[in-house]
């Protein structure tokens, strides 16, 4: 038997009402598609914050597949369709804001206990477990809850189907209050680490003006900055034949000299040889690296090297940061029309204000649309690299047609662009800063003679 609606609720404009919803939940349905879709074809994008995001996804997904239906079974609130929506709702649509404080946890956790990017990626099976988890169990409880005077819990809720309003106060304890208790505790986290964030961020730009030297985050401390500073030296030389045999052309023992240092390793290369040979090219000569590596300790602030990991590092963690706030912001601008509206109805029992009807019509479906803005803002980089992986493929596979013979494997391990997409470093925490891979007989010069 169908549930009517409130008697303040029947002018409303629910035909308006309903191609609102369905248009927002269009657009936040693309971009929860484009996140997920970006997300599997390349590594570029494969960051901790937009690791999170991507796992969001697959809860907006959902959000907006109930959002789609808008008011279509609110005139049967006991049809499988509409205990389905209720439930989709319940479950996944406050998911999103458990992902914006797992966010907000990640920033805790790498200033006060020294996470790096490979750690905050095994606390992503308890953040699923918590964000999906524990909703999941509550919206499964309340399709079977059901008394003679009040009827299903789930029913006639304006919008969609979802708690119905004799049920009102499971609103409040089971969805907009938990929303705002993270909202908060994401707030507080970032109030906490707001001191140091704007004291580190000062130093940065300090640092671009050569006034100061930068002092690493102390929580990174296992990363940048350890007890020993270690110094690398790295000298290539090129050898004749003489010296791989270990005499020099007078009969005297030859070979480069080593520098002094504590320890050495003495490194040759003549990798490729096999592989330039069978295209009738002649070997390379091959190339004897040195690499020397003093331990002894020096000044704090002494070190060039020291100095820009510390950059880097604080620049990454700042970057991290911004992103977090981005999602926080948005996650405001869902939440405050939609909880003062529900304010009011509790306020004024059977009344609806229109305005806030609207506005909750166009935030709450909008979730995944707004993840998907700051995903590709945060991304930019990784979106143009991706963006030219699609070009160059296509025009490759426009040349093998043509008969070139020609091909190109996108996004695998051994392009030949080089492009190193992934790192756990915490140098790569929220950019979109790809390194160039080295010739393997090219090791990385800190100095060379």
């Amino acid at each position: 038997m169908s549930q009517p609606s409130d008697p303040g609720l029947r002018e409303l404009p629910t035909d308006n009402i309903s191609i609102i919803e369905r248009t927002c939940s269009v657009f936040s349905l693309l971009g929860s598609v484009l996140v997920i879709a970006t997300f599997c074809a390349s590594k570029a994008f494969h960051k901790p914050i937009n690791r999170l995001v991507f796992y969001a996804s697959f809860g907006n997904l959902m959000t907006n597949a109930a959002t789609l239906m808008a008011r279509t079974f609110i005139g049967d609130t006991t049809s499988a369709g509409c205990q389905f929506q209720a439930f989709l709702i319940q479950m996944f649509m406050p998911a999103d804001t458990f992902w914006t404080l797992a966010m907000a946890v990640n920033v805790y956790l790498t200033f006060y206990f020294k996470f790096d990017a490979a750690r905050l990626r095994r606390m992503e099976i308890p953040y699923i477990l918590c964000c999906y988890g524990i909703p999941f169990i509550v919206a499964l409880t309340f399709i079977f809850i059901s008394t003679p005077e009040k009827g299903r819990m789930y029913g006639n809720a304006t919008l969609w189907c979802w708690v119905a309003p004799k049920w009102d106060i499971f609103r409040i304890a089971t969805f907009y209050g938990p929303v705002w208790i993270v909202i908060l505790l994401t707030f507080f986290i970032y109030i906490r680490a707001g001191r140091e964030i704007y004291k580190k961020h000062k130093q940065l730009r300090d640092f671009s003006t050569g006034h100061h030297d930068t002092e690493p985050f102390t929580q990174l401390d296992d990363l940048f900055n350890s007890v020993k500073t270690t110094e690398v030296l790295v000298t290539t030389e090129v050898i004749d034949k003489n010296a791989i045999a270990g005499t020099s052309g007078d009969g005297k023992e030859g070979g480069p000299k080593v520098p002094d240092a504590a320890y050495s390793v003495t490194i040759s290369s003549n990798r490729r040889a096999a592989e330039r040979e069978s295209y009738g090219d002649t070997p390379p000569v091959p190339v004897q690296t040195n690499i020397t590596i003093d331990t002894q300790t020096a000044p704090r602030g002494a070190n060039p090297l020291r100095r820009k990991a510390a950059y880097e590092a604080n620049n990454a963690t700042w970057s991290y940061t911004k992103c977090s706030i981005l999602f926080f912001t948005a996650m405001l601008v869902t939440w405050i029309p939609s909880s003062a509206n529900r304010v009011y109805s509790v306020v004024h029992p059977g009344r609806a204000s229109v305005p806030l009807e609207y506005m909750s019509a166009f935030v709450l479906p909008l979730q995944g649309f707004w993840n998907a803005v700051i995903y590709v803002v945060t991304s930019w980089q990784a979106c143009h690299m991706l963006w030219e992986d699609m070009w160059s493929w296509r025009r490759n596979k426009d040349a093998d047609l043509a008969g070139a013979g020609r091909s190109f494997q996108m996004m695998s391990s051994g392009r030949s662009s080089g492009k190193a997409y992934e790192s756990e470093s915490m140098t790569e925490l929220a950019g979109g800063v790809h390194l160039e891979d080295r010739s393997p007989v090219e090791p990385t010069k800190a100095h060379e003679r």
